[in-house]
């Protein structure tokens, strides 16, 4: 990942954490007024965190051949799994 790719998934991932802490500490948050527009922001920061994380991966060599599809299944399955992939791939040199 080049530095621009580092900086949009380290964002992205803050966005989230930062909305998951406003949705559970205040209340006003929950108005459909706040929260469909947040959500839908949230959503696009996903979409593009994904886009940069399967690009990260189809770029990137692995010892073995199954690795990355592994990566991706998980990833696509279980979107948290992109706080493990990133420390140990993603934030390295290709």
């Amino acid at each position: 990942m080049n530095r621009a790719e580092k900086t949009y998934s380290l964002m992205a991932i803050g966005y989230i954490a930062g909305l998951a802490c406003v949705l559970m500490t205040s209340p006003a948050a929950w108005k459909i007024k706040y929260l469909l527009p947040l959500s839908l922001l949230g959503v696009a920061i996903n979409v593009g965190l994904l886009f940069v994380i399967y690009k990260d991966i189809f770029s990137r060599s692995f010892s073995s051949p199954w690795q990355k599809y592994f990566w991706v299944l998980l990833i696509f399955l279980c979107m948290p799994a992109v706080l493990i992939y990133l420390p140990m791939y993603g934030f390295r040199n290709r």
